[in-house]
């Protein structure tokens, strides 16, 4: 039998060893989980840059499908909007939340406009396209979403907690580094109109 091309391994350190590029000793490069963690959080040299919100994550049952609530009709198959619903709050499906932190930055609702606020005709509406950036181990999913919840200008969050905005996730990307393990996720997303009586 001929030498094989690949190995069987399937990780870069592996088909690395196969001699196919040198690899430079001494070669260090920076940990991006630790980078993002600081930027977020703060550190020693380095002032927090992360806010804090909630990330709505939605129930699925044992097929992955959305756990409806009991406000949901049976026969239109959607929440009741006119009578507040304590427990899904509109949403129509059960889920939970958790304190996160992030980083926010706002795109634009046009891609080829980025960061230029602009004019637009009477009763168009401008909706802004924000990207967030979260930790490698919170592992978001497709069906979650975003709450920002009131701050003060200083970033604290103002009591009693207020929902300020909801923003659904539209793309979901991890972004990969060494290895292929994930350094980041970054979430696209677009903000959704908010109806809601909901105060932590």
């Amino acid at each position: 039998m001929g030498t094989e091309l690949y190995p069987q391994s399937s990780t870069v350190s592996s088909f690395n060893s196969s001699g196919l590029w040198p690899v430079l000793a001494g070669n260090k490069e920076l940990d991006l989980r630790k980078e993002f963690h600081e930027f977020l959080f703060g550190s020693a040299t380095e002032v927090p840059k992360g806010q804090v919100g909630i990330l709505r994550r939605m129930r699925k049952d044992d097929n992955g499908n959305l756990i409806p609530c009991a406000c949901v009709d049976k026969k239109t198959g959607e929440p009741d909007l006119d009578t507040f619903c304590p427990y899904c709050h509109g949403e129509g499906y059960i889920y939970d939340e958790e304190w996160i932190a992030y980083y926010r930055v706002l795109v634009s609702s046009q891609e080829g406009m980025v960061r230029k606020n602009q004019a637009h005709r009477a009763g168009m509406s401008n909706i802004p396209f924000v990207f967030f950036y979260l930790e490698y181990n919170v592992e978001p999913s497709r069906v979650d979403k975003i709450v920002e919840v009131s701050r003060d200008v200083d970033g604290g969050v103002l009591l009693p907690y207020t929902e300020e905005a909801i923003y659904p996730i539209a793309t979901l990307e991890p972004f990969r580094s060494d290895s292929g393990r994930i350094e980041y996720w970054r979430l696209a997303s677009v903000l959704s109109s908010v109806k809601s009586n909901w105060q932590g």
